[in-house]
């Protein structure tokens, strides 16, 4: 079992609120460098049983550390992040900074400074990415570039989700506006064949009365039907592939109403804007030259 190194700062709050029996380490043991430790209440269990722990000892590696205190339970563990092993107080050994430093390495070397690891807590109102980058600058100073330590800051890590997700939407969006530019486009393809094959049904209707806002009706009404059927097959093929997707990957998928509505609008209102054209094209030929039009 590691020993976990307690921040200077946070000794005050430990010793206030978290002591059930004896007493936190002091300056002096970390002077010192005193073989001392504070179990929490699993590790005192599993290591010392239900009796008092008080000035017992404990082997951690190759070192012998006295008990000078337990802290109270813990309701439970830290909540984990991406890449950030959650800390469970419950079954922890806290030792001194300097202990650790100086008893737990190498007997060759009177000092060392690997350790497993370092959580800095930090006031509320205390900007964490910013105090991350001044702790990031301060190691690689110290560490001549080495490289060999990460810091790692939960406030990070949930900004970075975020940007992935921005991204992730921003490019979901793109493939959808091309998917919609790309079906307008077929659209409008369809209806200005359409005109050109009905050249002479429509300098017919004009010959017989029909306006020009009936012609760009007649077109519009067209367009807007093949949107619509474009719309349905879409949604069967969605609600399809997202139910075989969910049996096959054991992901779980939703498909709601205002999505489907959503999508159902903007497939017409597609056919709408991309109709537009072909049918004012069609309103604006010539009756007499439609009519000659072989």
């Amino acid at each position: 079992m590691c020993p976990s190194i307690s921040p200077p700062a946070d000794r005050e709050s430990f010793r206030k609120t978290e002591s059930a029996a004896g007493r936190f380490f002091n300056d002096e043991d970390n002077l010192r460098s005193s073989p001392v430790c504070v179990l929490g209440e699993t590790a005192k269990v599993n290591l010392l049983g239900f009796d008092d722990a008080i000035g017992k000892y404990v082997k951690v590696n190759e070192v012998w550390l006295q008990v000078v205190g337990v802290l109270t339970p813990q309701a439970g563990a830290d909540a984990d992040s991406e890449n950030v092993q959650a800390l469970n107080r419950n079954n922890t050994i806290i030792a001194p900074l300097n202990t650790v430093m100086r008893r737990f390495e190498d007997s060759n070397s009177y000092l060392k400074d690997e350790i497993d690891g370092i959580y800095m807590k930090v006031l509320p109102t205390t900007d964490s990415v910013e105090t991350s980058n001044v702790v990031r600058a301060i190691l690689n100073a110290t560490h001549k570039d080495a490289g060999d330590f990460t810091v790692i800051v939960p406030a990070g890590l949930l900004e970075e989700r975020r940007r992935t997700q921005f991204i992730f939407s921003v490019v979901m969006i793109c493939i959808a506006g091309i998917s919609l530019l790309v079906g307008g486009i077929g659209i409008m393809n369809i209806m200005l064949a359409t005109v050109l094959e009905r050249t002479r049904e429509i300098g017919i209707r004009r010959a017989i009365g029909a306006r020009q806002a009936d012609i760009v009706r007649q077109f519009l009404t067209e367009a807007v039907l093949i949107s619509i059927a474009g719309g349905l097959v879409g949604i069967a093929c969605g609600f399809t592939l997202s139910r075989i997707i969910a049996t096959a990957a054991g992901w779980s998928t939703v498909v709601t109403a205002s999505s489907i509505a959503i999508a159902f609008g903007v497939s017409v209102f597609i056919g709408l804007l991309f109709g537009s054209y072909p049918a004012v094209q069609a309103a604006k030929l010539d009756p007499i030259e439609a009519i000659r039009y072989e």
